[in-house]
């Protein structure tokens, strides 16, 4: 923004300002948050060892062998 408002077209229309600042803010959204989303895997795991202590009763309790779980982190 700081380059734009530098060039004599936004000099000329301060009032294109804001617009044009959402108007990039909303091009950036559209396109940077599926590209984050294909990035980052929605699945992860973690040890039972690291959950809270009530978690890892619970978890040993129906499932002794199982030492690691995994969860979907959603949106």
């Amino acid at each position: 923004m700081n380059t734009l408002e530098k060039k004599a077209f936004m000099k000329r229309f301060p009032v294109l300002n804001a617009p044009v600042q959402v108007g990039l803010v909303g091009l950036c959204l559209v396109f940077a948050t599926p590209l984050c989303c294909a990035l980052f895997p929605q699945k992860s795991s973690m040890k039972v060892s690291s959950l809270e202590p009530e978690l890892q009763e619970e978890i040993r309790k129906s499932s002794p062998h199982t030492t690691t779980v995994y969860f979907n982190k959603g949106l």
